[in-house]
C-alpha cells in the first residue's frame, strides 16, 4: 500500500462512493439488455355481469376475460408499456372507455419516452372520450381509470383514478401510484378519471420517472383487487413466482367476494442475454 493511500489522501467519502455506485449501475444498465417478464389476468368477478377492465402489454390488449395467467417475455428495447384500465362501473360504456385508453397507450408505445409525453397522451385520451360522448348518447358519462408503466432505459409510471401500481421489494409493497379518492374511509368514489365527468373536466395525471435497475418487480391492479384484499394479504401472495402470485391474488379476491372486475399484472425486470 502506498504512503499516500495509507495516509488517507485518496479517501472516498460515503457520499461520493454512493454517487459512483449509482453511476456505475446506470452505466451497466446501458450495456446490459433488460428483459421484462409479465403475468396478467382479468376477470368480471362474482357480481358484475361483464368485465369492463382492459390490460395492455406492449401491443397486446386483453380479451374480455383471461381466466389463466397470460405470460409474456419482452426485451426492453424499444420501451414497453404495461397498464391496467378500469372502466367506471355504474356508467354507460365503461368497457368502451377502458378499451380506447388501452388501445391509445398501445399505439403510442415507445413514443411514451418522457413524463411530459405520457401526461399529454393521457390528456388527449381524455379529450377523445369526451368527443365520443358528444357524438353518441349511448356513451354519455363513460370513463376509465388507468395505472401503468413504461419500461426502457428508465422507468416512467403514471395513473389517474384508483387503479394502483406497487413496487415489490424484499417481500414488501410500496405504492407508487397516487389514489384519486376523497379523504377518509373507502367510499368507491374517485376525484378524477379519463372521461366520466359531465360536463367535461380537465385532468391532472400523476406521473414520475427514475432509473430502472434489474432486478425489479411491480404489481399493477384495478380496485377489484385492492378493495378485496389489504396490502398485507397482497404482499404475502407476491412472495410467489409471478404466475403463481397472479393466480393466488385472483383466487383470494374471488374468495373475498369478487365484488368487482379484477385485473392483476405482475412485471419482473431482469438482465437479459
Amino acid at each position: 500500500m502506498s504512503d499516500a493511500i495509507a495516509r488517507g489522501r485518496f479517501r472516498i467519502s460515503r457520499r461520493s462512493s454512493g454517487y459512483w455506485l449509482v453511476a456505475l449501475r446506470a452505466r451497466l444498465a446501458d450495456l446490459m439488455p433488460l428483459v421484462a417478464h409479465i403475468s396478467a389476468i382479468t376477470h368480471r368477478g362474482r357480481v358484475r355481469a361483464q368485465n369492463e377492465d382492459t390490460i395492455v402489454v406492449g401491443g397486446w390488449l386483453s380479451p374480455v376475460e383471461v381466466e389463466e395467467p397470460r405470460t409474456f417475455r419482452h426485451p426492453l428495447a424499444p420501451p414497453l408499456v404495461c397498464a391496467v384500465a378500469d372502466g367506471l362501473g355504474g356508467h354507460l360504456a365503461g368497457e368502451v372507455a377502458s378499451r380506447h385508453a388501452a388501445q391509445q397507450l398501445a399505439a403510442a408505445g415507445a413514443r411514451l419516452a418522457s413524463v411530459e409525453v405520457v401526461q399529454e397522451t393521457l390528456r388527449r385520451i381524455n379529450d377523445e372520450l369526451y368527443r365520443a360522448m358528444a357524438e353518441d348518447p349511448a356513451c354519455a358519462g363513460m370513463g376509465t381509470t388507468v395505472a401503468g408503466l413504461v419500461l426502457g432505459k428508465r422507468l416512467i409510471w403514471f395513473n389517474i383514478g384508483d387503479s394502483r401500481l406497487y413496487r415489490i421489494r424484499d417481500g414488501h409493497l410500496a405504492q407508487m401510484s397516487i389514489d384519486d379518492t376523497p379523504p377518509g374511509p373507502s367510499s368507491g368514489l374517485i376525484t378524477q378519471s379519463l372521461g366520466g365527468a359531465l360536463p367535461a373536466e380537465p385532468i391532472s395525471p400523476h406521473a414520475g420517472e427514475g432509473p430502472l435497475f434489474a432486478p425489479a418487480r411491480f404489481l399493477l391492479c384495478s380496485d377489484g383487487l385492492t378493495d378485496m384484499l389489504d396490502d398485507g394479504d397482497i404482499a404475502d401472495c407476491v412472495t410467489l413466482p409471478d404466475a403463481e402470485a397472479v393466480t393466488q391474488l385472483f383466487d383470494h379476491a374471488m374468495r373475498a367476494g369478487g365484488a368487482d372486475n379484477v385485473s392483476i399484472v405482475v412485471v419482473s425486470v431482469e438482465e437479459g442475454t
